[in-house]
């Protein structure tokens, strides 16, 4: 999941907001169009000798265009019209005091504005050794109109400082040995400074239940009057959370479930490993004597879901809003009014949230194909919780169909798939047989991205070199880490291939997509160089392959 890419879907370049402590990576950059103003906690000539110091690349560096001393954001809006978004990414864990600082983003937005939070998760940083922030510990800093970090903080962040197999951010699965990288010396000597300079630290960690059940509780407090809209589990090291004040009611977990679920989350890992497709969810077994609902349906794979069903569906599933996918409605938008009465061969449908969209789109049918014998069954409880007419779900292994079976599609959407193939190239020329319009979400080797040094390259293997036509195609092995969570969608093949960024577009070319469009190009994704392509045959390209 490109949470990034996914912030600048949503926020577009027509609304107006702020983007807090963007620095040298911004995500909404004002040179690409986005009308954000930067706020940061000094100024920009300070922050370039700062990261030049260090030696950060500062030629992106956003010009900085209000220091934050606290004062309220609405004064930045000389249109008093309220912004239409904030964004914050890693800042959070930071701030001295969270709640005044929502409040103040609260104060500054327009009805139906919002907040975009990324928050690293502790288990995957060098907090992974403290304990989770809760809302008592904010709501203290928040009563004491905190201006600095408290002794409580500068402590912990400096004496309980951790790394894994000798590095300070990972990703889950990797493996390494937990150690202190800082010592109590240290974090007394930080605790009890008379300094009269400002020292930063990581003041606030969380997992992502700690944190959703931190403002769950703020909000029935009445400190705070945003609410979680949207929430986006880990992935990396960080999740994502949205936040608003007309947030419509959705089935989110309550109160008690989010604290269990975060002391699971605090608690150590478990041995053991699991197959790289990851486990099977099981069919809670047994009898249904509650009145029939469409959530029995959906409680037969309790905690397996990924999906969040529609919020006016008023249904717990998963926490991901993949029927609202920025990838599957930018497809849509790019072939806006072409979908009616057109036949659909989607591949990976997972819960069938992507085919929902598709038949939102007035499609005639769309023919899915899911080999993961758990989430095939999740489609049907989709097909027939939402009255999906139209939709087809098929179990098995989509290459040999598409060997076999001897038809034409007018669209196959591939959407998170090539990635997990052990023969991309072979995929892709199965897939060049059955249609002239192909939409790909992959991730991709991008060397301009990947570049010596950067952690993305620990997680890839050897690379193989495969002729086609006389042109050598860089395949590299990117094997699974470990993975036991229920809702982990991996591929088949235990050592998937990534293909080449350069060599998978030249390939579609070479197959006879001569008009190729690109959306959703994420260089800096969490797990490596990701990408949207809508690849067509024009008249005149159009090529018979089989």
């Amino acid at each position: 999941m490109d949470f990034r890419g996914l912030i600048r879907n949503e926020v577009g370049k027509n609304a107006r907001g702020i983007e807090i402590g963007a620095s040298y990576a911004p995500i909404l950059p004002k040179r690409d169009g986005f009308k954000t103003l930067v706020i940061d906690h000094t100024d920009t000539q300070s922050l370039r000798l700062k990261y030049n110091n260090i030696g950060v690349d500062t030629s992106r560096l956003e010009a900085v265009d209000a220091i934050d001393d606290g004062g309220e954001f609405s004064e930045l809006d000389l249109a008093g019209e309220g912004f239409d978004f904030i964004v914050a990414s890693h800042v959070f864990e930071h701030l001295t005091d969270p709640i005044h600082f929502l409040q103040r983003c609260e104060r500054a937005l327009k009805p139906g504005g919002k907040v975009y939070l990324l928050l690293p998760d502790r288990r995957y940083t060098f907090d992974y050794l403290r304990p989770s922030t809760t809302a008592g510990h904010m709501l203290a800093a928040y009563l004491a109109e905190q201006k600095r970090h408290g002794t409580a903080a500068l402590f912990d962040h400096h004496a309980s400082h951790a790394t894994r197999g000798g590095i300070q951010v990972w990703m889950e699965g990797h493996k390494g040995d937990f150690a202190f990288a800082g010592v109590p010396s240290s974090g007394y000597a930080s605790a009890t400074s008379k300094n009269d300079e400002y020292v930063d630290c990581h003041a606030w960690v969380f997992t992502p239940s700690s944190f959703r059940l931190a403002m769950q509780d703020l909000y029935s407090a009445g400190v705070l009057g945003l609410k979680e809209e949207l929430f986006y589990p880990s992935f990396g090291c960080e999740f994502f959370v949205v936040m608003s004040r007309n947030t419509p009611v959705t089935a989110q977990p309550d109160r008690l479930t989010l604290a269990l679920n975060a002391i699971t989350e605090a608690g150590p890992e478990t041995p053991g490993s699991v197959p790289a497709t990851g486990p099977q969810v099981p069919i809670t077994p047994g009898y249904e004597s509650a009145a029939p609902s469409a959530q029995n349906a959906i409680n037969i794979f309790k905690d397996g879901w990924v999906s969040a069903f529609p919020s006016e569906a008023g249904l717990q599933a998963g926490s991901s809003s993949l029927f609202a996918d920025a990838r599957i409605l930018w497809l849509t938008e790019q072939l806006k009014g072409w979908f009616e009465g057109q036949d659909v061969l989607e591949l990976g449908p997972l819960e069938g949230a992507h085919t929902a969209t598709l038949l939102s789109e007035r499609a005639a049918s769309v023919t899915a194909i899911e080999a993961k014998r758990d989430a095939y069954l999740r489609c049907l409880v989709t097909k027939e919780v939402l009255q999906l007419k139209g939709a087809s779900f098929l179990l098995g292994n989509f290459l040999p169909y598409l060997e076999e079976v001897d038809r034409q599609w007018p669209l196959i959407v591939a959407s998170g798939v090539l990635y997990h193939m052990s023969d991309p190239v072979r995929a892709l020329e199965l897939l060049s047989r059955r249609t002239d319009r192909l939409y790909l979400w992959t991730h991709v080797v991008d060397p301009a991205a990947l570049r010596p040094g950067d952690p993305r390259l620990a997680a890839f293997g050897e690379t193989e070199i495969r002729d086609w036509n006389g042109r050598p195609i860089k395949l590299h092995k990117r094997p699974y880490l470990e993975h036991k969570e229920k809702t982990f969608c991996g591929g088949m093949e235990p050592e998937p291939r990534w293909i080449d960024r350069e060599d998978l577009l030249w390939l579609l070319k070479q197959l006879g997509f001569d008009e190729i469009t690109i959306g959703h190009d994420t260089p800096n994704a969490e797990h490596g160089p990701s990408l949207s392509i809508l690849a067509m045959r024009s008249r005149s390209g159009v090529q018979n392959h089989s």
